[in-house]
């Protein structure tokens, strides 16, 4: 865009449903109102320039003469794929632009925890409000939808706004020389002066929400992939350019969902600990808050203060409680202490930057190194493992018997056949001879009355084998195996696992199989779905020891994409945990291709069963059948 181009200043911006009106005004004309999308990057204060006539292209004036100008419009959108499996979906990353994409925004939002009204402590007022309109300052969202069959489904979002102010680790790390070769950015210290004159080339992630039933699918890494080329195009506060990005928060100390997408971990924040009883102290003597103090700081007293009317106690003795917090931990708290409290506390939470060009990236690795305090953050750093496991078993084979009671009526059937002796035999599974190591699956056809349950039982060598059924097989069962059972329905799924394997393991097994919502974690087994009760069962397999994994009628009251789904993550945790799974179901071709088994093992009633490879199954049986 020429710099010759006419120059408008924005007066004022008002939002209205999925597009905001501007006003702007050229030198001493008259003001025009320009329709934009509801989240485009521009506000009071902002220059821009038009494209030529005829064209629907709007820039932002960027801050510095030498930069080219900023990109308002056309809309910012970018293509991705997914694979599940041989199948590939369409994932499309964009601006909101429409009342469809608003109400799929707000239908993604119930599943952060900060807006979700499931717990019921919000007003009536807060419910109807949203978040989309609860957001003070700059912001842009960009909304990821997914193409199934012929239609688009709300896949997740990320929401991108101003950076925080106050950052101890950022201020430590950025107290290294800078000066960018290409843009006027440059400090020597980050003191106030740096942050007035840089600040805003800070771009902050406020929270980033993917789906329930898909995650899993990489779904997060590419939306933050999609908003690191959008903030270093189109994100500006008065016409700068972020040239880094940041989050933080509490859910980072449980699970690393950034690290991936090209985030450093720098240290934890500070929180308010050290000084949240000095604030409390200065505000009750300044109730009217006149002194200065920041309005989260006055939310905070005013829950202080809203705890202590309702026990009918003075602020100082409040306070006295606050302090008992401080010094002891939560657990010496009573549950109506803990539930105000925590809205007046801020624990230190983790802190991860984003370089956006090449010369930020260096820089932050050189003073990353320079750093002492920027340790490694622990977050989801356990692995699940099992020790090496060899399975080596041959001519196993199961058959039924049956003493046929000598009845009227069985009389008359053996008469009338000519039937001759007293006891009924089938041969269930005929001389199968498995053998199977580390990360491989094996995957179990046939019909009903084939053989496929009887067979995973007797695999295990703990179960008990019915009277009537007699096995044979050369080679000892050595192994542990584990099967899907479904948690206890009375405590919130988080608790069953926490309290048998601690909450750290539980966090990291519940995000490693796409369980990772907030609100989940809450709920008891059977509020969850179908979906997410396969998830949290995968879960309580990968936290506990056994080497093998043994899975009947798998997925098979799931529909098609959420079986797609559970069978993709699952692969990825066999593979990555060295377990060795016999999985058998009926029903499969919706899901087998993105399990992808090493083996598949067809069981035939009467005949002796077949050993194939994977993609000789799929060409000989999966294709005939689509």
């Amino acid at each position: 865009m020429s710099r010759a181009a006419k120059t408008y200043s924005v007066l004022t911006s008002n939002p209205k449903g999925h597009y905001k009106n501007i006003t702007v005004r050229g030198g001493d004309e008259s003001s025009v109102t320009v329709r934009v999308h509801r989240f485009a990057v521009v506000g009071k204060g902002d220059q821009v320039r038009f494209g030529l006539a005829g064209s629907n292209k709007v820039f932002v004036v960027a801050k510095n003469e030498g930069e080219p100008d900023i990109p308002l419009t056309p809309l910012f959108s970018v293509d991705e794929t997914i694979s599940i499996g041989k199948e590939k979906y369409d994932l499309r990353i964009r601006e909101i632009n429409s009342e469809v994409d608003m109400r799929a925004l707000e239908f993604l939002e119930q599943f952060h925890y900060k807006t979700n009204n499931s717990l019921g402590e919000q007003t009536q007022e807060e419910n109807s409000r949203g978040s989309t309109t609860s957001i003070g300052g700059r912001r842009a969202v960009l909304y990821a939808s997914i193409k199934i069959g012929a239609r688009w489904i709300p896949a997740g979002y990320i929401d991108l706004q101003m950076p925080l102010m106050m950052c101890k680790p950022r201020h430590e790390l950025f107290n290294h020389p800078f000066k960018h070769p290409e843009r006027p950015i440059r400090w020597e210290r980050w003191d106030t002066h740096a942050m007035k004159d840089y600040l805003n080339s800070i771009v902050r992630i406020g929270r980033i929400v993917v789906s329930p039933e898909l995650r899993g699918l990489g779904i997060t890494r590419r939306i933050i992939k999609a908003a690191k080329t959008f903030s270093a195009e189109r994100w500006h506060i008065g016409g700068m350019r972020p040239i880094f990005m940041e989050i933080s928060a509490e859910m980072l100390s449980h699970i690393d969902f950034v690290t991936s997408a090209g985030f450093k971990y720098i240290g934890k924040t500070e929180g308010n600990i050290t000084r949240v009883l000095k604030d409390m102290q200065s505000m009750s003597r300044a109730p009217g808050g006149e002194f200065g103090m920041m309005s989260l700081q006055r939310k905070y007293f005013r829950a202080l203060e809203d705890y202590c009317k309702t026990l009918q106690i003075t602020f100082e003795e409040g306070l006295e409680v606050l302090r008992r917090k401080i010094e002891q931990n939560q657990d010496a708290l009573t549950t109506g202490e803990w539930a105000v409290l925590r809205s007046v506390i801020r624990n230190p939470i983790p802190y991860y930057l984003c370089p956006l060009d090449d010369y930020s990236e260096k820089y932050l690795c050189a003073a990353l190194k320079a750093l002492p305090s920027a340790e490694e953050a622990k977050t989801t750093r356990s692995e699940f493992s099992v020790k090496n496991t060899q399975i080596s078993i041959e001519n196993l084979s199961i058959r039924a018997s049956y003493r046929v009671p000598e009845t009227r009526s069985t009389k008359i059937i053996m008469d009338a056949f000519g039937l001759k002796g007293d006891t009924v035999y089938a041969d269930i599974v005929q001389n199968v001879s498995v053998k199977a190591s580390n990360g491989n699956i094996i995957f179990v056809v046939g019909t009903s009355g084939s053989g496929k349950s009887v067979f995973l039982n007797a695999l295990d060598p703990d179960k008990t084998i019915d009277g009537n059924l007699m096995v044979k097989r050369t080679g000892g069962l050595k192994h542990s195996a584990g099967w899907l059972r479904p948690l206890r329905n009375d405590v919130p799924i988080f608790e069953v696992l926490a309290e048998k394997f601690t909450p750290e393991k539980a966090f990291v097994s519940l995000s490693r199989v796409g369980l990772s919502e907030a609100l989940a974690f809450i709920k008891p087994f059977w509020m969850l779905s179908r979906g997410q009760q396969y998830r949290a069962m995968i879960a309580d397999l990968l936290l506990r020891d056994e080497e093998v994994w043994l899975l009947d009628e798998f997925c098979s009251d799931l529909d098609p994409i959420t079986a797609k789904i559970v069978a993709h993550n699952l692969r990825k945790q066999i593979i990555a945990t060295g377990r060795i799974a016999f999985i058998a179901a009926a029903n499969h071709t919706h899901y087998l291709d993105a399990l992808r088994p090493t083996k598949v093992l067809m069981l035939r009633s009467g005949d002796e069963p077949a050993w194939l490879s994977y993609k000789e199954y799929q060409n000989d049986f999966l294709d005939q059948v689509g």
